[in-house]
């Protein structure tokens, strides 16, 4: 057999299209890409050069959706004020660690909710080959909010005047992949429901939105409440990111328009974990946590395209054990093990639109796939005990 060309058993596969998990296949690797996956027949011999994973479950590498790779999701606020403006230097080091992190859970790849100083976006632009990172990081750089309003860990304010279509061909950088806007504030953790008004008109979203579309690239909301949600929905913005207390009409829009919903359900379980119990905040954050998980349940009725993100960075979400607990929060939601990782594939990779990944293990794909231990009803505990990553057909160090 060829170096370049290897052939995988698995025990299992889920493929990332939200198929039922298979009993037995084989993946034929030629170079960095799949060039086939097929069955196994019952009772044939296998070749010896075959890599035996008949005791795993093999599932595509996972994609983390909504993160901030400069922030180390500790509750301190005093360390988090810092890290916000940190130094380049200082933050490259917390973004090699959370790589390392993320790798190690079976993610490889994130899309960066933007940084205070685009610290994120220069890592991506200096290490870009698989032996600086073998992790693939779509970045937003900086992201635009209106001055007073939330986003200061985004950075980039939007002075009174100014136009947000123009600010976003303006202001745009070599190796920015999406564009990220701030259309609310965030969820109170002391009176359940409270929602914020909107930071943009329908008008002012819709131009940036064909704005965008200019240079080739799409739009993640930031956006909260029921009104924020409609006015980015209805400006044709292709995701919306959190999406807290948006309600049911909001979710019949979204599955009838295509627009792919983020909801990070995990920052709220971890507000609650911290809380004290018993306390008007652990009732709070409970109650929002529940809330959004009923949101996720009406999502699946509607058909509306969920993809997984974690917002990794926020209080108590770290890189990489919390796409674990994302999945669970999903699955408690309602979906399959298959569709949960369908999520946290392919249907990520729609919202970040790579024309030569789409996310599933299939012919033509680049081999990135993940080795965990066990069958599939093992998912997602398995994740924090996997045993290979591989990248463009090669196994990466966890």
């Amino acid at each position: 057999m060829n170096a370049e060309n290897k052939i995988i058993m698995a025990g299992w596969l889920i493929d990332g299209t939200g198929r039922e998990a298979v009993n037995g296949s084989l993946i034929n690797i030629s170079g960095e890409k799949i060039s086939s996956v097929t069955g196994i027949t019952p009772g044939s011999e296998l070749s010896p050069e075959v890599i035996d994973f008949s005791d795993c479950t093999v599932i595509p590498g996972l994609i983390d959706g909504h993160t901030h790779l400069t922030m180390s999701g500790t509750f301190d606020s005093e360390i988090r004020d810092t890290q916000i403006t940190d130094a380049y230097n200082t933050a490259e080091v917390r973004i090699k660690k959370h790589i390392r992190d993320y790798l190690k859970y079976g993610v490889v790849a994130v899309r960066d909710g933007g940084d205070f100083h685009a610290h994120v976006l220069k890592y991506k632009n200096d290490f870009h080959s698989f032996k600086d990172t073998p992790l693939t990081i779509y970045a937003a750089g900086n992201g635009f909010h209106v001055k007073g309003r939330y986003g200061q860990l985004l950075g980039m304010y939007l002075r009174p005047g100014r136009d947000l279509a123009k600010a976003v061909l303006e202001d745009h950088r070599p190796g920015i992949d999406h564009i990220k806007v701030v259309n609310s504030g965030v969820n109170s953790l002391k009176e359940f429901g409270k929602e914020t008004s909107p930071q943009f008109t329908r008008e002012e979203l819709e131009r940036a939105v064909e704005a965008a579309g200019s240079i080739g690239l799409r739009v993640m909301v930031h956006a909260n409440g029921i009104m924020p949600v409609q006015l980015a929905i209805e400006a044709g913005c292709q995701t919306i990111e959190h999406g807290y207390f948006m309600g049911e009409d909001n979710l019949k829009r979204m599955a009838d328009n295509g627009t792919i919903w983020v909801p990070t359900i995990i920052p709220m379980k971890a507000y609650m974990d911290i809380s004290e119990p018993g306390s008007r905040e652990h009732h709070v954050t409970e109650k929002n946590k529940i809330h959004q998980l009923e949101q996720v349940e009406k999502a699946i009725e509607y058909g509306v395209t969920v993809a997984l993100g974690t917002d990794a960075g926020s209080s108590g979400v770290y890189h990489g054990p919390a796409i674990a607990e994302e999945f669970s929060l999903l699955l408690r939601a309602g979906f399959s093990i298959e569709q949960a990782v369908k999520c946290a594939t392919s249907n990520a990779m729609q919202i970040i639109g790579d024309g030569s990944n789409d996310g599933t293990i299939s012919a033509g794909m680049p081999a990135n796939f993940v080795v965990v231990k066990g069958s599939p009803d093992d998912l997602p505990e398995s994740l924090g005990n996997i045993k290979e990553v591989w990248i463009q057909g090669k196994i990466a160090s966890i």
